[in-house]
C-alpha cells in the first residue's frame, strides 16, 4: 500500500533510527505540505513568481486531517459491516478538528456562518463538504473560494462578497494541530505504538 504522504527522500539512516511510524510519517506530512504550500510558478510562467500549488495545499490538509483523526478514532468508524457509520470520514474529520484545530471550530462559530448549500450548519460541515469533497470529487460552489492573505490570523475572511477560506491560516492551524496531536500520542502510548495499525485501517 503506498501511503499519500510517502516522500521523494527518506532522510539520513540517522533519523530513520530514530523515528517511530507516528514520528516519520508526521514529518513526511510537514515536509509535503511545506513542499505544497512554498511552490512557484518558473521563470518564463505567465504567473512566474507566484504562487502555483493552492489547491494542492489545501487538499494535502484536508487528507492529513482525515488521516491523523481516524488514528484519534482509532481506525474507526467502522465503514461496512452491521455497525457501520453513516458518514466515516466526516466522523474522522471532526475528531481532528475537536481535538486538535478547535481554533477553528471556535471561529467558525463565532463569525456565524451562514447553512451549507445542503442546510448543514458549522464550519466543520464547510471544511468537510463544501471545500475538501467539493474540490476532491468536483467542482466547488461558485460562492465559495480559497485564497492566500498571510497578515490574517483568521481562518475566513470576505474577498468582493465571497466566503473564502484563507490558505495561510489553515496551513498554520494544521501544524499547531500535529503539534496537539503530537501530545495526544505522547499522553497516550496506544495511539504511538498502534499508529500505523489505525492509519490504514479502512
Amino acid at each position: 500500500m503506498t501511503l499519500p504522504w510517502t516522500p521523494t527522500s527518506e532522510g539520513t539512516a540517522m533519523t530513520r533510527v530514530r523515528e517511530d511510524a507516528l514520528e516519520r510519517s508526521l514529518r513526511w506530512m510537514t515536509e509535503n505540505l511545506n513542499g505544497a504550500y512554498t511552490a512557484r510558478h518558473p521563470t518564463g510562467h505567465p504567473n512566474a513568481g507566484g504562487y502555483c500549488t493552492n489547491s494542492g495545499t489545501c487538499i494535502l490538509v484536508f487528507c492529513y486531517i482525515n488521516a491523523l483523526g481516524k488514528v484519534l478514532l482509532r481506525g474507526g468508524p467502522p465503514k461496512r459491516g452491521r455497525s457501520k457509520h453513516p458518514r466515516p470520514d466526516f466522523a474522522r474529520f471532526q475528531e481532528f478538528l475537536r481535538l486538535c484545530m478547535s481554533d477553528f471550530l471556535v471561529e467558525s462559530t463565532a463569525i456565524r456562518l451562514p447553512s451549507t448549500p445542503r442546510g448543514k450548519i458549522g464550519g466543520d460541515e464547510w471544511l468537510y463538504k463544501v471545500f475538501r469533497c467539493g474540490f476532491i470529487h468536483g467542482y466547488p460552489s461558485e460562492k465559495v473560494a480559497w485564497g492566500r492573505n498571510p497578515r490574517c490570523s483568521n481562518y475566513w475572511f470576505d474577498h468582493q462578497g465571497v466566503l473564502t477560506l484563507n490558505i495561510d491560516e489553515l496551513v498554520r492551524g494544521f501544524r499547531r494541530g500535529i503539534e496537539k496531536f503530537r501530545r495526544l500520542a505522547d499522553a497516550d502510548g496506544e495511539l504511538r505504538s498502534r499508529f500505523m495499525e489505525y492509519i490504514v485501517a479502512d
